[in-house]
């Protein structure tokens, strides 16, 4: 006997923003779509960005001089290795329809087989994100009115 499932489809909803990210080098700059996840822990302010995204920077494949090496976890326990370049070199600053805030500085982290643009929790917090329901992908800057929500990229 044959049972039919129906399946059901899901919208998977997140908090993505639209980032600009500036070389201070050489003044390049990608604008492009970046999930704010706060389970991306870290110890100063990171951005993660596939090697699609590296490459129209100017820093993937030839690495800048002062880029570093690392190896991260991900989820799964599957161990990467990503290359990182210090945060003097790279500024992002989050752009909505009605302002921009930033620029600020942090780590450019390319991480060769990831699709997305990735904020750390650090990052979050210095651009001033709160993630208001991210299952809706609601969100609001920390300096909003009260009763503002802005809608995911």
């Amino acid at each position: 006997m044959f049972h039919l499932a129906l399946l059901r489809s899901v919208e998977v909803m997140v908090v993505r923003v639209k980032l600009r990210i500036r070389l201070s080098s050489s003044g390049r700059e990608v604008v492009t779509s970046a999930v704010a996840n706060a389970g991306f822990e870290s110890d100063e302010p990171e951005v993660i960005v596939p090697t699609k995204v590296a490459r129209e920077l100017g820093v993937y494949p030839v690495l800048p001089a002062n880029a570093t090496v690392d190896r991260y976890v991900v989820a799964g326990g599957r161990v990467v290795r990503v290359y990182r370049l210090p945060k003097e070199l790279t500024n992002v600053s989050v752009v909505t329809e009605d302002r921009e805030v930033g620029p600020v500085s942090v780590v450019l982290t390319i991480m060769p087989g990831e699709e997305d643009v990735l904020l750390s929790d650090k990052a979050i917090d210095l651009l001033g994100i709160v993630l208001v329901k991210p299952g809706q992908g609601l969100w609001k800057f920390i300096d909003d009115p009260p009763d503002k929500l802005r809608k995911s990229e």
